[in-house]
């Protein structure tokens, strides 16, 4: 009884039977029972039950450690560092966005559309900018053109930002060790 190498990954050659085990990030216990139908294998990962076959008649055979595999660690490293980049990004913007009420926020790409709308014709519609205007006791063109200016700030910082987390997430996508993708950070 000995856990092999395989074009499909590792297995355990049992009795003469190789049977598949899955690519895990962490080391694991192989648990072997012979059963009346054949070897049974079970897997324990750190901080579960150790695994029994429930049918009658199997006996236990023995226990292999079975160790992470490399490219199982990756991916987990990797889903990792995604995570933190993702939260960087967040964090970057929700500093920008912490200036402003949520309903605020919901109303950018309107106020947006309508001013740039109304800078190319001042005959466009404008509801709500006229009511922002209306209610602010501010000229309708001093309004619109802090409204460009703002969403062209807005546009400019989120864009860098999604940019960079674009960036690193290529970064994280191509990195081939679990070093190089531990360094990737926000």
């Amino acid at each position: 009884m000995q856990i092999i190498d395989t074009t499909a990954g590792r297995a355990l050659n049992y009795d003469g039977q190789q049977i598949p085990l899955p690519a895990l990030a962490t080391d694991a216990t192989v648990h072997v029972y012979d059963t009346p139908s054949g070897p049974w294998v079970g897997i324990q990962q750190p901080g579960e039950a150790r695994p029994m076959y429930a049918g009658s008649g199997g006996k236990k055979a023995g226990t292999l450690e079975l160790e992470a595999d490399a490219g199982a660690m990756l991916e987990t490293e990797k889903q990792r560092a995604m995570q933190r980049i993702n939260a960087g990004y967040s964090a970057e913007l929700a500093r920008i966005l912490a200036a402003y009420p949520d309903a605020e926020t919901k109303t950018w790409d309107k106020q947006e559309s309508e001013a740039r709308a109304w800078q190319a014709d001042n005959a466009a519609s404008t509801p709500l900018i006229d009511a922002i205007a209306e209610a602010r006791n501010t000229g309708k063109a001093e309004l619109v053109s802090r409204i460009i200016k703002k969403a062209d700030a807005w546009i400019a910082a989120s864009g860098a930002a999604t940019g960079k987390r674009q960036a690193l997430e290529d970064a994280i996508s191509t990195a081939t060790d679990i070093p190089t993708v531990d360094s990737i950070s926000w």
